[in-house]
């Protein structure tokens, strides 16, 4: 088997290896940090361009948007990372398919639009007996290899993304286990690979949002698939047409209007929204119960946003009622996100009620585009893993900047791991990143936690300039979205 060492020690060759890490980036790098952290600069560009020829190889013909793409300007051969950047797809591709088909619940074309920005063939899927998102996607998780997700649509407009389970073994495990659980500079411990570890999730225990969909796979790599382990707030899935319904209802509310365009069962659904809301505080008690009293002295895992874990200390302090996790737990609560105002007291009220240590206050940066899942070192940079190959682009231009020294402009990424999805994507993010070395001692380059949206900074809008030529976008874009 090639691993990281073969290559390092010259007996694997840089394209065995490329091969190696796209087939599972987890095991070529011995399941290791510090590993994946390690790897010489020089080298690490060798591997990641020939990862990324071999994926361009294996995708060029099996995604039908990329062969548009790529047809249409000439591109058989990808040499040096640059090359890639006229095949890079919008994030806003994800949900460019007609309003209509989600309005209108029409299942079928939906499916054919995803079929077209995914290697796996959908064509043969049968989805007529669909009558909901959430049973649309039921269907595509329970038939095929894909698990796609879809976005919250809180603009009121829902992405889906075909991510297929590699995906998510490699974004869950390699991101959160491997990455939380071990120290740089240290090799894996026995139990921080194996040992079944309390999963606490402030929420849903399962969906079709990344939000959502996450802790399954969280019970399946932390709780080792014991349902004793798992401890999620509530144990139905959240419910993906709500979603869709209640981010339909904000939009309407937001311009003035009082249409809703929606099918009419799922507008006759709106008293479960409701319903759901009254019932939320007995949850949350029966919840902190549970994290007080059973879980203490346990080892648990708890990734949860500031903004969920507030609403739950806060009342919980008042009773009196905090944590009391074991000292190798994995506890992190951190802001993020879109549309929050947290207040003032949030990070002492979080701290009061885990009773963990502010240490444990993390940033990460990650998308549901994409596997990686990219982790703060202690001098305060998010350091990338190692499949993701950053471009930085102009902010208003879209070309590329200088690979070197510190660079601020658009993030735009390609993951070799990515196999449901072509692994090419221009985010809506502003950042700063640095190719120079850290004193942490980790080889990747490394971002700012100063991260924002272009959305945000231009008021809601974010127009991203063609990497492809205008005729090519256009042409690959009538295709996408032609029925």
């Amino acid at each position: 088997m090639t691993t990281v060492d073969k290559l390092l020690d010259g007996s694997a060759s840089v394209r065995e290896s490329a091969a190696a890490l796209i087939n599972d980036p987890l095991t070529f790098f011995d399941m290791s940090y510090t590993k994946m952290q390690s790897v010489p600069r020089d080298l690490l560009h060798q591997l990641q361009t020939e990862a990324l020829k071999l994926r361009f190889e294996d995708h060029r013909n099996r995604i039908p948007m990329l062969t548009k793409l790529a047809d249409k300007q000439g591109i058989t051969g990808i040499s040096e990372i640059d090359d890639v950047l006229p095949l890079l797809f919008e994030h806003t591709i994800y949900k460019s398919y007609p309003d209509f088909l989600l309005e209108k619940g029409e299942y079928g074309k939906l499916t054919r639009w995803l079929d077209r920005l995914t290697p796996y063939d959908l064509s043969k899927l049968d989805c007529s007996g669909c009558e909901s998102i959430h049973g649309w996607m039921d269907l595509i998780s329970r038939v095929t290899e894909l698990d796609p997700i879809t976005s919250s649509g809180t603009t009121g407009t829902m992405s889906f993304t075909p991510k297929d389970r590699k995906d998510w073994r490699n974004y869950i495990l390699g991101g959160f286990r491997i990455q939380l659980l071990q120290k740089f500079g240290e090799p894996p411990g026995d139990a921080d690979l194996n040992e079944k570890i309390h999963v606490c999730w402030p929420t849903h225990s399962d969906g079709h949002t990344a939000f959502y969909r996450s802790p399954m796979y969280y019970k399946e790599y932390f709780a080792k698939g014991s349902n004793a382990h798992f401890h999620p707030m509530m144990t139905t899935p959240g419910d993906t047409d709500l979603m869709y319904l209640a981010a339909r209802l904000r939009a309407a509310q937001a311009r003035g209007d009082s249409r809703v365009n929606v099918p009419p069962a799922l507008l006759a659904r709106r008293g479960e929204l409701e319903a759901e809301e009254r019932e939320r505080p007995a949850k949350v008690k029966a919840w902190v119960d549970e994290l007080v009293q059973k879980l203490e002295g346990e080892r648990v895992f708890i990734l949860a946003p500031a903004q969920l874990i507030y609403d739950v200390a806060k009342p919980a302090l008042a009773e009196g009622k905090r944590c009391n996790f074991a000292p190798n737990s994995s506890v992190t609560s951190g802001t993020g996100g879109k549309g929050f105002n947290m207040p003032d007291d949030w990070q002492q009220v979080v701290d009061d009620f885990l009773n963990f240590g502010r240490k444990n206050y993390g940033y990460f940066y990650s998308f549901s585009e994409q596997c990686g899942m990219h982790v703060q070192c202690e001098h305060g940079r998010l350091h990338l893993t190692p499949w993701s190959i950053p471009l930085i682009l102009d902010a208003q231009t879209s070309e590329l900047l200088p690979r070197e020294g510190r660079q601020k402009g658009r993030a735009a990424f390609f993951d070799v791991s990515m196999n449901g999805a072509w692994g090419g994507l221009i985010t809506g993010d502003s950042v700063e990143i640095d190719w120079s070395e850290c004193p942490c001692g980790r080889t990747t380059a490394h971002l700012s936690d100063s991260i924002t949206r272009f959305g945000v900074e231009q008021g809601g809008s974010d127009k991203i300039s063609c990497t492809a030529t205008p005729e090519a976008h256009d042409d690959a874009m009538d295709f996408l979205t032609s029925f």
